[in-house]
């Protein structure tokens, strides 16, 4: 191997064109931290549309007479929005082919995995771990100067600050819950009552409570100051699969966010159909294309992606009434000058979709766009009727 000479785009190219469905596509890398607990829907290549029908009291006893009902319910639309995120490299080749030969050529088996894929699965292992840093974070800015990934949609910690701004989630709505500061000595009781003040309908069904890694942490120190006798000696709460909240019987899972700011006490309580992820093919999420250079390996990507909660009523979500952004940050920021404006998108298609069951009311969701599993506990591609 000449370490001197070019990449040979042509290579990489037909190795991608011929062998691409080997790759490992975005959602199902370092970003399947926390996608695997979200739904993804494809092939949005613009916005998606939810509509959630809020039923009142449908039942009632047989008497042979049509009664009608007092309560007409309301139909609630929301829409998920996707942006284009690119992926690009330019870089001495000679720093991919020295890493290839020195940590990859003797244990795989080269004529199974060319360099040219691994060079390409490279690019988009960082992609992904560049994402997984922005899911909750990220605020669309439309502004020519705004070019980080961070700037290219919304995170789903954008989207809930931009709700409670707009006064659709709050204490009066049932979806905004008051916690105490969170510690050491009082985390487990806060995140359990938070997760008790839901309906029952709510607390029968599987549910995601995403939180910081600070809170994260500060859990598992509680869990083994408060239950020293169930993990073993040396292994923290997560080693011995306490992933799942205590006092919630195995409903409520515990989701770690690397993105949430350092000291954010947010937590965000709701099921995986509620919260999703948009894109348009995943195979756009595991391509990259080599271009022509003189002597520098230069490679592009491309791919659109957008979040949204499909529904904030307080039958299936509710937050805390903590910033997602601590105080004394967003403070540090304001004095700064730091401006991002929020950007928005039209609504699309709409199509079919499933029911979810609430407490005493019956909700049913309709979109525009293909739910698709993907991450962890999927396996593979999959995809039907928009799940919600």
């Amino acid at each position: 191997m000449n370490y001197n000479d070019p990449i040979d785009i042509t290579a990489v190219n037909t190795a991608v064109k011929k062998h691409g469905k080997t790759l490992d596509a975005i959602p199902r890398l370092g970003a399947n931290e926390v996608l695997q607990h979200m739904s993804a829907y494809q092939d949005i290549t613009d916005s998606y549309t939810f509509t959630k029908a809020v039923l009142q009291k449908v039942s009632s006893k047989y008497t042979g007479t049509f009664k009608g009902q007092t309560h007409l319910g309301e139909f609630i639309p929301r829409t998920l929005t996707v942006h284009p995120v690119v992926m690009e490299v330019l870089d001495e080749p000679e720093r991919y082919r020295r890493t290839y030969v020195t940590e990859v050529r003797g244990k795989i088996e080269i004529a199974k995995h060319p360099f040219e894929l691994w060079l390409v699965q490279e690019i988009l292992n960082q992609a992904s771990n560049d994402l997984l840093g922005v899911l909750f974070t990220a605020k669309y800015d439309a502004a020519a100067n705004k070019t980080d990934i961070a700037d290219s949609f919304d995170g789903i910690g954008t989207i809930v600050e931009a709700e409670k701004t707009a006064g659709n989630i709050s204490a009066a709505n049932g979806n905004l819950v008051a916690t105490e500061t969170m510690t050491r000595a009082n985390i487990g009781e806060e995140l359990l009552k938070m997760w008790r003040s839901r309906n029952r309908i709510f607390r029968r069904m599987s549910s995601k409570m995403f939180i910081s890694d600070d809170l994260g942490d500060m859990y598992d120190d509680w869990f083994a100051d408060e239950h020293p006798g169930i993990h073993e000696v040396g292994k923290t709460a997560d080693e011995t699969k306490q992933q799942f909240l205590y006092g919630s019987k195995g409903k409520c899972e515990l989701v770690r966010v690397p993105d949430l700011p350092e000291g954010s006490q947010f937590v965000l309580l709701t099921i995986k159909e509620n919260i999703a992820f948009g894109f348009d093919k995943m195979s756009d999420m595991r391509t990259i294309k080599a271009v022509p250079d003189d002597y520098m390996f230069k490679a592009l990507g491309k791919y659109v992606f957008g979040t949204q909660i499909a529904y904030i009523g307080e039958e299936l979500f509710c937050v805390n009434d903590k910033p997602v952004t601590p105080d004394t940050q967003s403070a540090g920021e304001s004095n700064s000058g730091t401006n991002s404006e929020t950007g928005g998108g039209t609504n699309s298609e709409t199509g079919g979709g499933t029911n979810s069951e609430t407490g005493g009311e019956t909700n049913s969701e309709t979109g525009g766009g293909t739910n698709s599993e993907t991450g962890g506990e999927t396996g593979g591609e999959t995809s039907g009727s928009g799940e919600g």
